[in-house]
């Protein structure tokens, strides 16, 4: 008998110590990992915000393949949910705040227990957007904190499966891009009037259709451009902006005509036997801006030109001409500057 009141009372003061020991664990935990994905914020955004896209990246429905999922009505947007079922038991989620492509807040309850607070972090980066996915508790309850003290902490439970699950994320982003890719984007400034001094263009004729294919077009600023810039840099020109000078482009007869070089001001400069110059008059012109890559909304920038044309009575008083601002080498593509200019008169 007194081997059994010594087994009785060790295992009293197991159970206390046990007990004391849970009591003094932490109130609270946080489970945070992040990982950096190839892709704009709001494709993400709108994959983690809408819960039918879960499934193709959930790390637990791998690990637990009898897991069965219920969607309601809305399952994204605030107040999209779902809940599921498997053999470890059940639980929900709810989106309860957000906002769109740079944060979400997220409701997790697993039966009976209390909710925790699930959040994602879009962050934009040189290398796509940082995503950083967490999971909060608060105020637990003396059997959660034996729980997780028995598991070595939240984070040993789950911090794996975030990793997990961001690597997943990460997969079905990158085969969304593939074949979801970006497309080009550009933005146009409002039209503005001003007063142009005389000036001078150096360039390359060229003559082609108006229906050549970009690619084609590209192939000729390829050519003569940097021909242009060497002749640049062999003068030693001072102050010059890389540009195309417009003398003709008619939809009807298909003819389209224009030179390839450098606005250079009154500089005295001496062309090459292959190079022109061409003298642009003083007077008003009117100008527009387009950011974004070369052969992207230069239409809308002209038809934008056009309306104001027509708007405030003038017509077009000799070639245009566009400037390109900046190196499209060390700006991001959006960000690639075209200043459009057309010459102008008051219509008769």
């Amino acid at each position: 008998m007194k081997i059994l009141k010594y087994v009785l009372l060790l295992l009293l003061v197991v159970l206390v110590a046990g007990a004391i020991f849970v009591a003094t664990r932490p109130d609270s935990f946080e489970v945070t990992r992040s990982k950096v994905i190839k892709a704009p914020a709001a494709v993400i955004f709108n994959n983690v915000s809408d819960f039918r896209n879960w499934e193709a990246w959930n790390p637990w429905m791998e690990k637990d393949t009898t897991i069965k999922a219920t969607y309601p009505e809305q399952t994204a947007g605030i107040g999209g949910a779902y809940s599921w079922t498997g053999k470890e038991g059940g639980g929900s989620m709810k989106n309860i705040a957000m906002v769109a492509n740079k944060s979400l807040e997220q409701e997790l309850k697993f039966d009976d227990f209390d909710a925790s607070k699930v959040t994602w972090q879009l962050e934009e980066v040189e290398d796509g957007t940082k995503v950083t996915w967490a999971m909060k508790g608060e105020n637990l309850g003396f059997f959660f904190k034996g729980i997780l003290a028995l598991n070595g902490g939240m984070d040993n439970m789950v911090g794996g499966d975030y990793e997990k699950g961001l690597e997943n994320l990460d997969k079905v982003i990158a085969e969304h891009m593939k074949n979801n890719p970006p497309q080009p984007s550009f933005r146009l400034s409002d039209v503005s009037q001003e007063d142009s001094e005389a000036q001078q263009f150096i360039g390359y004729h060229q003559k082609t259709t108006t229906d050549a294919a970009i690619e084609e077009m590209t192939k000729l600023f390829m050519t003569y451009m940097p021909k242009a810039g060497m002749y640049a840099a062999t003068h030693q020109l001072e102050n010059y902006t890389p540009g195309s000078l417009h003398l003709k482009w008619d939809e009807e007869t298909k003819e389209a005509e224009f030179y390839i070089g450098l606005l250079v001001g009154n500089q005295d400069v001496l062309p090459k036997s292959d190079m022109t110059i061409k003298k642009i008059d003083a007077g008003k012109v009117i100008k527009i801006s387009k950011f974004g890559p070369y052969g992207i909304g230069d239409m809308e920038a002209h038809l934008k030109i056009a309306a104001y044309m027509s708007e405030n009575k003038l017509v077009q008083a000799g070639p245009s001409w566009e400037l390109y601002v900046n190196d499209p080498d060390k700006v991001k593509p959006e960000n690639v500057q075209t200043d459009i200019y057309y010459p102008v008169k008051p219509a008769e």
